[in-house]
């Protein structure tokens, strides 16, 4: 699996992940000569960071943690690299006066602690030993504020009785709006959808596969469905009653993503390098 992520610092580097579902504090946080984690309030707490990939959301507590960062560098106990959710001072500086491989933008349970990690800093890129990624379009359909919503048929190869926008894979090189104009009309017969906005890429771990889910939101003029051997039933609810219903990984996320997205003319994205 290849990720694709967002460069802070240049480098290359490789290692057992260490996963926190937590910022990291590094004044205070991690012992400065041997890279151990002392906050007792972490999930990390005894671990060394010494040679690992550190995944966490980001740092946070004071801007002296950066030079925490370097003096581990100096000492040899850095970080193998570091991914972060979020870019902050305290990690980007860190990260560039202790020469430490870094990137940003993928979230940490999209790694599972102690599986081998690979970063290349320089072409922004994570590679995960035996786990296998798929480009998935998510299409969320709205007609007058309300959002379909699709419970998944026991027909199905994964995911079974859960509920999920329109959906489907990525093959090849196919534009990632192709397959989802395509998907709109193979599994509820909805035509002339009218494109709306498009998301940022959320990712769902599940087991040894990674979906990269590319959310859209497209407007109809209909609620009338017909479903496919997919789905089993559908709803028609409001964009706060998602997160109740028992979804696919990420679902209510996605939405989210594509709610706050970019403007419709962007969305017609292409695959990128296969991983």
């Amino acid at each position: 699996m290849r990720i694709q992520a967002k460069r802070l610092f240049g480098g290359r580097g490789q290692g057992p992940a260490m996963v926190s579902s937590n910022p990291i504090s590094f004044l205070g946080g991690v012992a400065p000569t041997t890279g151990e984690i002392i906050d007792t309030h972490s999930p990390l707490s005894g671990r060394n960071v010494s040679g690992r990939i550190l995944a966490f959301p980001g740092g946070k507590g004071s801007t002296v943690g950066s030079y925490v960062l370097y003096g581990l560098a100096r000492r040899g106990r850095a970080p193998a690299a570091i991914i972060v959710e979020r870019p902050d001072t305290i990690v980007t500086v860190g990260a560039v006066i202790g020469k430490i491989p870094a990137v940003y933008g993928i979230p940490p349970d999209v790694l599972h602690d102690g599986e081998w990690v690979e970063v290349d800093a320089d072409k922004a890129t994570v590679r995960v030993r035996d786990v296998t990624s798929y480009d998935v379009v998510t299409c969320f359909l709205r007609n007058r504020g309300r959002i379909l919503l699709l419970r998944r048929s026991a027909k199905v190869g994964t995911f079974q009785g859960t509920w999920a926008g329109v959906s489907g894979y990525v093959e090849g090189d196919e534009v990632f709006l192709e397959r989802a104009l395509k998907e709109i009309i193979e599994e509820v017969g909805i035509a002339d959808p009218v494109l709306a906005a498009t998301g940022e890429p959320v990712y769902a771990r599940n087991g040894d596969r990674l979906f990269i889910v590319h959310p859209y939101i497209f407007e109809v003029d209909t609620r009338n469905v017909r479903l496919d051997w997919e789905h089993a039933e559908y709803r028609w609810v409001k964009p706060a009653e998602i997160s109740a219903f028992k979804g696919v990984p990420k679902l209510a996320e996605a939405y989210q993503s594509a709610a706050n997205g970019v403007p419709a003319r962007m969305a017609n994205r292409r695959r990128g390098p296969p991983p």
